[in-house]
Formats: C-alpha cells, structure tokens, sequence
C-alpha cells in the first residue's frame, strides 16, 4: 500500500503548490477619528467602526467591493456619498450586484475618472464616487450593505490601496459622507476618511480548496486501504 501512499502525498504536494494562487482583499475601516469636515458627534464613540469597504478579488479578474453601513450608526442617519480611489484609474465598468444601489444625483449615482470628484473640505480629489439618495425608500442607513463589481485593466483589491489628490499632506484612502446626525437636531453631517485597517490579507480561492480537500480525502482512503 506503500504505493497508495506515496501517489497521494504527491498530488496533495501538487495541490498545496497550485494553492498559490490566492484572492487578495483589503479592507477600509471608517469611525469618527477620521472626521475632517463638520462635527464629530460623540456617539458613535471616536474608536467604534460604523463603517467599511472591503474590496475582494474575484476568479475573473475583476474586484468586488462590499460598503457595510453598522448598526451602531445613530438611527436615522445614513451614508449619502461614498468616494474612492484606483491607481489604475479611471475603471472600465462599475456595476451594481446586490442591496442598496446608488440612486442619487450628485450629479449622477455613480461617477468615474481619475482624480476628477472633490469630496468636503481637504477630502481631495478621487477617482470614483457612489452616491446614495437622502430619502427612503434607498438610504444607505444603519445595517445595509451595496455591493458593486468593479472591473479595469490589471485591477486587484490591492489597487484600491490609492490616496486621493488632495490639499493636505497625505490625501486619503477614501471618504464618506454620513447626513442626518443628532449632534444640532438630526441635521448635522460629518465628512469622514477611512483608513486600511491591516494590509492586504490573502485567501485561498475555492478552487483550491476544494483541491486540497480531495488530496486530505486520498490520503485518508489510502490508510484506510492500508488496514
């Protein structure tokens, strides 16, 4: 059974070789800290997420990007523009999968170029912008999600790992706008940047998982060939 054996250890070395290939995903965490235009409310607290944007690679070499609204964003207030950069601007499509979808017209929902929208203050230029509409139905409030394919030459979730063109020293990663807070009667709204909160992870594409749980399973019946 020896032989058994060794024919299994070999494609399992096969697989753990091919499992290089691996999604990249970077992730945009947004609080209060990062506020940079108008006045934080003191709830959320300065250190609580409310926010964030992951990017993920997908098989067909275009990016997901996910926008997460949380639960502990005060009830009523909700994310009007949403902004982002590339570095190989400007994308060659942008479209919407699932949830919430911009709806807005600032001036239209979803803008793309290359160092072309402006957001708040010393937000800088970036290159593309989701805008969300001020009203329900449509408000990207507490607990929602939108979720956007993004496609472009060469793109990775590491490309959006990009600051804007800005007035201020470093420019930013990105940058949302949140509207209706309770600091001067629900009419308050912040400009806030995000910032990536650990470097871009990898995982293992499904694919190759899938091919290391059969080279496990042909050891594992080899063994049992073996009693």
């Amino acid at each position: 059974m020896k032989c058994y054996l060794k024919g299994a250890f070999a494609a399992l070395g096969l697989l753990t070789g091919a499992g290089t290939a691996q999604a990249a995903i970077f992730t945009i965490d947004f609080t209060t800290a990062g506020t940079f235009s108008g006045t934080a409310p003191s709830n959320p607290s300065r250190t609580t997420v409310f926010a964030t944007a992951t990017f993920a690679d997908q098989t067909d070499g275009s990016v997901t990007l996910k926008m997460n609204v949380f639960n502990n964003l005060p009830t009523g207030a909700f994310v009007n523009d949403w902004y982002f950069n590339v570095a190989q601007a400007p994308l060659t499509g942008i479209t919407f999968v699932s949830g919430i979808e911009a709806t807005g017209n600032n001036p239209i929902p979803v803008e793309n170029g290359k160092d072309a929208f402006k957001a708040d203050g010393t937000g800088g230029k970036f290159d593309f912008a989701f805008h969300f509409t001020t009203s329900n139905p449509g408000e990207l409030a507490q607990g929602s999600q939108s979720v956007y394919k993004l496609t472009g030459a060469g793109i990775t979730a590491d490309s959006f790992n990009a600051l804007s063109v800005s007035n201020n020293s470093s420019g930013y990663v990105s940058a949302l706008h949140v509207q209706a807070l309770g600091n001067n009667g629900g009419t308050d709204s912040i400009w806030v940047s995000g910032e990536g909160s650990s470097p871009s992870t990898e995982i293992p594409e499904p694919g190759t998982l899938a091919l290391l749980g059969l080279g496990l399973l042909g050891i594992a019946t080899a063994r049992r060939q073996k009693r």
